[in-house]
């Protein structure tokens, strides 16, 4: 009978022994976290930036050991799911984000590009109320077209009004909206420029930018913050064109008969270079042109080349640059060409972060219980990673400016570097950063045979 109890006894500690284990010690299981990765991969080189840099953050999360899950009490394999939106036009985002979401199930979405293919893809994530980090859609309609941000100013019954304040609380925008960089692109105009080629007028502004949702967000941006500020800016030639044309040449004739002082284009990497060259070299329109961030992709340099020596470029983040602003910068590229070969861009560094925002959230959270996990993207804390920010901290506002962060931006100057043959760029404006100090590299000058609108 003794033999008997002490045997119990023996299971029994064992029994506890093990739930101990269980209960304190992380198991390696099967466990999957599934994250959609929204980009046009196929359609855009972007978004062949986007998916590495998406694969990079995964390999490196795998490498460690996964995302640690408290409710599981294991650690958690993350694998990909791709979105592939083409060429981000709303008839070919929908589909891919509703197959991710409905199909294959996945825990959160992170990407999203193009403002037209995100504004109407993200519907499908608010309806399921799946997270989703927006690394890309720069338009501020993306997380403030609900109640929270009051509809942006729309009507509450425009059909780009979402209703559903929870739905819209599972969206986050981890990216300069067209307001912000819009303001800081105009302030350069204001503050830098017009004292050196128009002291004693108005600033001549022309605005060329592609007729989508992207484009005319920094257009009506642009406008707003030249009114807002009742800036000595004119704008003598505000023009749009189809997101197909190759051939700007009309547009910038009627540009040039306009005689600015700078031409701010609005388009992606592969069609700005393109625009900036027939300007310059084949309609005379000597000026100086300002690219937007999303062309901060080596597609934008290389297309460029030499003839852009002295353009500008609003960026948030430049990886060209040794050595860098911020050395998580260049530890990041190196990473980055030594996994692929090529240079990485501005795009796909956000991905990257947003795939650490999102293990930050899960492991904060414990669980993938999407409603857990939205709530910690929304408390999020983290420092910052390859994006500056204000604060040097990830944090999303709950307030007007809804879910949005509020990263560092800054103007580029390009250069030809005769030693590497190679177009690049440094930081003119403005003097230094929250948390960084000294960020400018150099003082802005104007293009070789620059043309001003009039004297």
């Amino acid at each position: 009978m003794q033999k008997k109890i002490l045997a119990i006894i023996a299971v029994v500690i064992v029994v506890i022994a093990a739930f101990a284990a269980w209960q304190f010690y992380p198991t390696t299981t099967k466990h999957e976290i599934k994250i959609g990765l929204v980009a046009p991969i196929s359609g855009q080189p972007i978004g062949q930036d986007m998916l590495r840099a998406a694969e990079l953050a995964v390999k490196e999360i795998n490498d460690a050991g996964g995302i640690y899950v408290a409710s599981w009490n294991a650690y958690a394999t993350v694998r990909i799911v791709t979105a592939d939106t083409v060429d981000d036009a709303p008839g070919n985002a929908v589909t891919p984000v509703t197959r991710a979401i409905e199909t294959d199930q996945v825990d959160l979405l992170i990407g999203g590009y193009g403002s037209a293919g995100t504004l109407a893809n993200e519907v499908v994530a608010i309806e399921n109320k799946v997270p989703y980090i927006i690394t890309g859609a720069s338009n501020d309609l993306v997380t403030r077209r609900g109640p929270q941000g009051n509809y942006r100013g729309l009507d509450p019954t425009s059909p780009q009004a979402i209703a559903d304040a929870e739905g819209m609380s599972y969206v986050f925008h981890y990216c300069t909206t067209t307001y912000q960089y819009s303001k800081t692109i105009i302030d350069f105009f204001n503050e830098v420029m017009k004292p050196i080629v128009a002291p004693d007028r108005d600033f001549r502004l022309a605005i060329l930018y592609r007729n989508d949702a992207f484009g005319t967000g920094v257009e009506k941006a642009a406008l707003f913050w030249i009114a807002d500020g009742n800036l000595p800016i004119e704008v003598v030639a505000d023009r749009s064109y189809d997101p197909k044309t190759t051939n700007y040449q009309t547009d910038l004739t009627a540009i040039a008969a306009a005689h600015p002082d700078a031409v701010f284009v609005v388009d992606n990497p592969d069609k700005t270079p393109l625009i900036m060259k027939q300007g310059w070299s084949e309609v005379g329109l000597k000026t100086v042109y300002m690219a937007v961030e999303n062309n901060q992709d080596h597609v934008f340099y290389q297309l460029l080349g030499s003839t852009g020596a002295g353009q500008v470029l609003e960026s948030k983040m430049d990886p060209f640059m040794v050595p860098s602003y911020l050395p998580a910068v260049e530890e990041y590229t190196e990473k980055f060409y030594a996994a692929y070969g090529v240079m990485p861009g501005m795009m796909g560094a956000g991905t990257y972060d947003a795939f650490y925002i999102a293990k930050n959230a899960i492991e904060t959270a414990g669980t993938v219980d999407k409603a857990a996990v939205r709530e910690a993207i929304e408390n999020c804390n983290m420092n910052q990673m390859l994006i500056m920010t204000e604060t040097g901290k990830i944090e999303f506002s709950t307030g007007g400016n809804y879910h949005e962060i509020q990263p560092v931006t800054f103007i580029e100057q390009t250069y030809w570097d005769q030693a590497a043959n190679a177009l690049k760029a440094k930081i003119i404006w403005p003097q230094t950063a929250p948390g960084i100090g000294t960020l400018k590299q150099a003082d802005f000058v104007l293009p070789e045979g620059y043309q001003a609108g009039y004297p």
